[in-house]
Order: C-alpha cells, then sequence, then structure tokens
C-alpha cells in the first residue's frame, strides 16, 4: 500500500496541554518582540488623536505659517472630536507641496489614526464619525 503524505495529525489529549509557565513565557516574548524598533514619539506609531495631534505640531514646527495654521486646525480639530473638520483640514495640509519625509509620515499617521477613531464611532451609532468617514473615503478616491 502506498504511503501517503500528509498523515492526519492526532488531537492533543487535554494530559498533553501546555504549562501555564510557558504560555506565560511565549506571551512575554510576543509583547517584546512587537515592541522592537519603535520610538516613542515616532508619528507611525500615534494611537490617540491627541497624540497624533501632537505629532503633527512637532514634525511642523519649521514649516511656513499657513501650512503651520492648517496644522493647527488639524491638531485642534483631533484633539475636540471635530471630525469633518480634521479630515478637511488633513487633506489641505497633505496638498502641501514639499514635506519633509517627517511631516509626510506625521500627515499619514494622523490620517490613519483619525480613520480609526472613525470606524469605532461608526461602529458605536456616531451619526458626526459617520457623515466623516464617508467624506474621508470620498477624499482618498480623488
Amino acid at each position: 500500500m502506498p504511503r501517503r503524505l500528509f498523515e492526519p495529525v492526532p488531537a492533543v489529549k487535554s494530559t498533553e496541554r501546555c504549562s501555564p509557565l510557558l504560555a506565560i513565557l511565549g506571551l512575554v516574548l510576543v509583547l517584546g518582540l512587537s515592541a522592537c524598533g519603535k520610538r516613542e514619539g515616532d508619528p507611525v506609531t500615534a494611537s490617540t488623536p491627541k497624540a497624533a495631534a501632537a505629532s503633527l505640531d512637532a514634525a511642523f514646527t519649521s514649516a511656513p505659517a499657513a501650512v503651520q495654521e492648517n496644522v493647527r486646525l488639524v491638531s485642534q480639530a483631533m484633539r475636540e472630536g471635530q471630525y469633518d473638520q480634521a479630515v478637511v483640514s488633513l487633506q489641505v495640509v497633505r496638498g502641501q507641496e514639499n514635506l519633509s519625509l517627517e511631516q509626510g509620515m506625521a500627515v499619514q499617521s494622523s490620517i490613519l489614526t483619525l480613520e480609526q477613531q472613525l470606524v469605532q464611532g461608526v461602529q458605536s451609532g456616531d451619526p458626526n464619525a459617520k457623515r466623516a468617514y464617508e467624506l474621508l473615503k470620498a477624499l482618498k478616491r480623488n
């Protein structure tokens, strides 16, 4: 009889489970490795709208006054939950010419953070979040 290439894997018996210590060590290893390479204040890792706003402010400190004003509007809107204003102002800042790499990354991070916030708002039934999310999707297509 020919040998089968794929043999079924026998089910793990309840007496063969991993020890809790081994599971904890695995979790610590995964968490430790996931933190590698992240720097505090890195604009790519903004986790909240307030953090994204702070990253934007920091990235645009040397920008021309008109650009800084738009960044201030974005930051204020993100901090206050004014989603429509944040979406529109972010698109204006994103369209600026001669953005540095740091500035471009801060803008992209802010867009992603805002989008995450909007999705959470849509899921919780916030009509303002839904309207701003639709606006963001429409502007992304252009």
